[in-house]
């Protein structure tokens, strides 16, 4: 070992320089081959690959066509629940229900649809327009499942009773026959 020191003050070390081999800016290159298992993995990994597109863009396995087994599994399972489920407001012109469904209202549905239903964050109750219907089944649909673009569903936390009692409590408010909240301005297409 040589006693040298470079300009750090640390011990120069002597690299021993392959016979034949280039020497750049006294960097001595080795020539070891790359280990076979790494080969293998690496080629392994393509074919792989390759293997898995070709598999999942021809065999039709998705995810989402696994969400859609998942839903058509789901939706077979639970159609009697479904099929139970009243269609028509039990409580129409029911005035303890309809009490019971204005507390339920001023505690929930108030805050974006505002006290009177006129509509706030959320459409007017009380007029003319209902953009998913205003039959009972989709009226209860829009409060137990939501509905896009800002509806929460309420259904786990309320539960049929309340639900129907709420709607029956935004069916006695007074009506209005402008447009409110929510609705198409005039020469707009309704959303679907």
């Amino acid at each position: 070992m040589s006693d040298e020191r470079n300009a750090g003050g640390a011990p120069e070390i002597a690299e021993y320089v392959r016979p034949g081999a280039p020497v750049r800016d006294a960097i001595g290159e080795e020539d070891n081959p790359i280990p076979l298992w790494f080969n293998a993995g690496f080629y392994g990994m393509i074919v792989f690959g390759i293997v898995y597109l070709l598999y999942y863009t021809l065999s039709g396995w998705s995810s989402a066509n696994q969400y859609a087994g998942e839903v058509a599994a789901f939706e077979e399972r639970y159609a009697h629940v479904k099929a139970a489920a009243p269609t028509s407001n039990p409580y129409h012109g029911d005035t303890a229900a309809i009490a019971a469904g204005q507390q339920v209202f001023t505690t929930i549905c108030a805050a974006c649809h505002k006290p009177d239903g006129t509509g706030l964050v959320g459409p007017s109750l009380v007029d003319p327009y209902w953009k998913y219907g205003s039959d009972d089944a989709s009226l209860f649909e829009s409060v137990a499942n939501g509905r896009p673009g800002g509806m929460p569903a309420w259904g786990t936390q309320l539960g049929t009773e309340k639900i129907w009692q709420a709607l029956a409590y935004a069916e006695s408010l007074p009506r209005e026959s402008e447009p409110g909240v929510g609705a198409p301005k005039p020469g707009e297409e309704p959303a679907p």
